[in-house]
């Protein structure tokens, strides 16, 4: 597109008309030339200060976007930030729980294992005992079927030599007032196999 040509103030004061007959007054023409070419000055001035007040506010308008585009850019990282924030946290969460329940679980396998253990060895100490018991009843049996012998032994002496003498066998309680007696009974504890 062809841009118009545009009109000087030079142009306007300086232009010049020609004369005819019944024309127009040259002086009142003048001065609206002056008039004009004045006016125009000042529309031309504003024209240019809104010029450069445009080209101000296009330079802002652009710092403005830049800025937006730099806070829509932080708020964005700010949201991954935050979202990776919140994964690593669910995912750390998730590690503390795991080992929480695999070392109750040891916790606890631990704990059966020394039940288990603790069960075991109650039962052979258990075992053991009975075993003592029975053993040590066998060796008491033994030990009386070998004191049978002689016990029946020092019963028959004394009755062949003291014949009226009362014993724990028949019955009688002994009353013996002799202070000095040192004939040992199958019931004394002093009597040696």
């Amino acid at each position: 597109m062809n841009e118009p040509r545009r009109i000087t103030v030079l142009e306007i004061e300086t232009k010049r008309f020609r004369k005819r007959l019944r024309g127009y007054d040259p002086t009142a023409v003048d001065a609206f030339l002056q008039e004009v070419a004045a006016h125009y000055e000042e529309v031309i001035t504003e024209n240019h200060r809104l010029r450069e007040e445009l080209i101000g506010l296009r330079q802002e308008a652009e710092r403005y976007k830049a800025m937006e585009d730099a806070l829509k850019e932080s708020l964005v990282l700010a949201q991954r930030s935050a979202d990776e924030t919140r994964s690593n946290a669910h995912k750390e969460a998730e590690l503390i729980l795991r080992e929480a329940h695999l070392k109750a679980e040891q916790i606890v396998r631990e704990a059966e294992e020394r039940a288990h253990r603790m069960l075991a060895e109650t039962e052979s100490l258990e075992a053991r005992k009975r075993a003592a018991v029975l053993e040590f009843r066998a060796l008491l049996l033994t030990h009386l079927q070998a004191l049978e012998p002689f016990a029946q032994s020092v019963s028959s002496t004394r009755a062949a030599t003291h014949p009226m003498e009362p014993t724990p066998e028949n019955g009688a309680e002994r009353h013996d007032s002799s202070p000095n007696t040192t004939e040992p009974t199958a019931e004394s504890p002093h009597c040696e196999a």
